[in-house]
């Protein structure tokens, strides 16, 4: 059930990062808008670095954050191997981080939604250790420089309190499928965990996903047949329902259930 990872061409020509190579750690290409962010007013503020930062200490973190032009499905934000200076917060859509091997073999590392922060592994090594594309149309995210936000971390405690939770969290979820689970668990956990970390207001669980079934199935090293095999049985079994790209959970705790042996990995989450 192990799945071959997907061969990539090394010959595609790269896009411009949004950080230009070499430039000081608050500039940013042609994508980013010049006027600064408005976290207060953004919906997904309670999720993101901010959300327990008063008026004052938000009114800061707006200061140096900046935000990019929404980019198309396919647009990469960076590339392996280019320089380091900013992590970005997602604002809206879905990314994919992933890693080329020596081979032309890609390896799907993580997944990124709304609320979430992107190139936290980029902070040791000060370059990019994976490239990271857009998934979905009109994609945007918020442009945080390091330098300045490990200055305002130190000045403001909440903020690093919510920063050193957001470490733990990406931790976390590499540690989820880095055991030896089997394919039913690390299915059944995906989905507990993508649908904490996309769930909204009235929306129950269904789930719109932008990354394809092989994607998920690279994720989890899996095939995408056993992946699609596993899926139709939680279909029968009244577990889930679902329809190309949209999968609607229709027994969230039964799901849970065979992820059990995962946790706490299946209870992290914005």
């Amino acid at each position: 059930d192990a799945m071959p990872a997907k061969r990539v061409s090394r010959g595609r020509d790269m896009l411009d990062p949004v950080l230009a190579p070499g430039a000081d750690s608050r500039a940013v290409s042609g994508r980013a808008d010049a006027g600064r962010s408005r976290c207060a007013s953004c919906a997904i503020a309670p999720r993101c670095l901010p959300a327990a930062l008063n008026a004052e200490q938000m009114h800061r973190f707006e200061d140096s954050v900046q935000r990019c032009r929404p980019l198309g499905a396919g647009d990469h934000l960076f590339r392996v191997g280019d320089p380091f200076h900013a992590m970005f917060a997602v604002q809206s859509g879905c990314f994919k981080s992933y890693a080329v091997d020596a081979e032309g073999r890609e390896h799907v590392m993580a997944f990124h939604f709304a609320g979430e922060i992107i190139g936290v592994e980029a902070i040791y090594p000060e370059r990019h250790v994976s490239s990271c594309v857009a998934l979905a149309p009109a994609s945007t995210v918020c442009v945080l420089p390091y330098r300045t936000l490990t200055r305002l971390a130190q000045e403001i405690p909440p903020l690093q309190s919510e920063i050193l939770r957001m470490l733990s969290r990406y931790v976390l979820g590499g540690a989820s499928i880095a055991g030896d689970f089997s394919a039913e668990e690390r299915l059944a956990a995906f989905l507990v965990m993508v649908s904490a970390r996309l769930r909204r207001p009235g929306s129950g669980g269904d789930l719109d996903l932008a990354m394809s079934r092989q994607d998920i199935a690279n994720f989890l090293r899996l095939a995408p047949e056993t992946v699609s095999r596993i899926l139709a049985r939680f279909q029968r079994g009244g577990l889930v329902k679902t329809d190309r790209k949209h999968i609607e959970l229709l027994d969230p705790d039964g799901l849970s259930d065979i992820a059990a042996c995962m946790n706490p990995y299946t209870r992290y989450g914005p």
